[in-house]
């Protein structure tokens, strides 16, 4: 009785162990995603520009804008293409753990937009384009369901770390009617102009959770998909003018070429904050000094979405 007994609890020690050690070691996980936006909302403002799609009218005589149109203009920067490469240590049949990295490439999104009209001629257009680049990195741990079968469901979850990115914003403007012509030079009466910002972000950390599976190919490499979903809020730290090119027109016809060098600090550079006072360096306000950096109130976008994730598993 004894003997049994003994040999009993061998072999129940036994498949227990082989039951905690099957599928246990390093794996590697390269993979392409594209992710949709979910929560689409207000885009923040380009400097004084609000995202709105302006369509407007102007009087010649009087030059007084009459509202054709105007729409608000929402999106997320969190659609486009993902490409990634995780390594991961897996425990045993039920619990792994993974580290990924990803490079992500936003989608071109309009944040602000005029136009604008004297009769059926077009002479405002004004378009400005951002687009985030970012490089992120992802702690999780994977739950699978120990199953026999081919088909090897998991759960994910876990932590979204952007460790270098930024919001790129390219703005074109054509303008004849000198009302954004004047902000770069008060003696023009007409502009054409391309300028590109720059926004790096301050640290954040967003969270993940992704359901999927994994299907053999053969020996230790499988093929997975997984469905995953991504809440990742960043605000503005600091933006700058990278590119500004400009040729303005004086009333006499004759072309001035600006450039970036010929821009203040204060419009090359700016800050953001939580809060401004009295004291922070806003252009328009009393005692604005333009050889100093600007100050702004900081805002956000989201990079996160929902996306498809496929890829192949190879163990190591």
């Amino acid at each position: 009785m004894k003997k049994l007994i003994l040999s009993v609890a061998l072999l129940a020690t036994a498949s227990f162990g082989a039951f905690a050690q099957e599928g246990r070691g390093f794996y590697l996980k390269p993979s392409g995603s594209y992710f949709l936006k979910v929560t689409p909302v207000e885009f923040p403002n380009v400097g004084s520009l609000q995202p709105r799609d302006y369509v407007f009218s102007i009087n010649p005589s009087t030059g007084a804008q009459t509202r054709i149109s105007e729409e608000t203009i929402t999106g997320s920067f969190g659609q486009g293409w993902r490409a990634g490469l995780a390594g991961g240590f897996r425990f045993n049949k039920v619990v792994a753990i993974e580290m990924g990295a990803n490079f992500f490439k936003s989608e071109e999104n309009t944040m602000a937009k005029q136009t604008g009209y004297i009769g059926n001629t077009q002479v405002l257009g004004l378009k400005s384009v951002g687009q985030v680049t970012a490089v992120d990195l992802t702690p999780s741990l994977v739950f699978h369901l120990p199953t026999e079968a081919k088909f090897k469901p998991y759960l994910k979850m876990g932590a979204v770390v952007p460790v270098y990115g930024y919001l790129d914003i390219n703005t074109t403007v054509s303008d004849q009617t000198g009302s954004i012509a004047k902000t770069v030079n008060p003696n023009f009466v007409a502009i054409e102009l391309t300028r590109t910002e720059r926004v790096k972000p301050k640290p954040t950390v967003g969270f993940l959770g992704a359901a999927g599976f994994n299907y053999p190919l053969g020996k230790n490499i499988s093929f997975f998909s997984e469905v995953e979903y991504r809440n990742v809020s960043v605000n503005s730290d600091s933006k700058e003018v990278r590119s500004f090119n400009a040729t303005g027109t004086l009333a006499n016809g004759s072309k001035v070429n600006v450039g970036l060098s010929d821009l203040p600090t204060g419009t090359r550079e700016t800050n953001y904050h939580k809060t401004i006072t009295s004291s922070s360096n806003v252009p328009g306000t009393a005692g604005y000094d333009s050889s100093k950096p600007s100050d702004d109130l900081k805002s956000y976008i989201n990079i996160g979405g929902l996306g498809v994730n496929v890829g192949i598993k190879i163990g190591i």
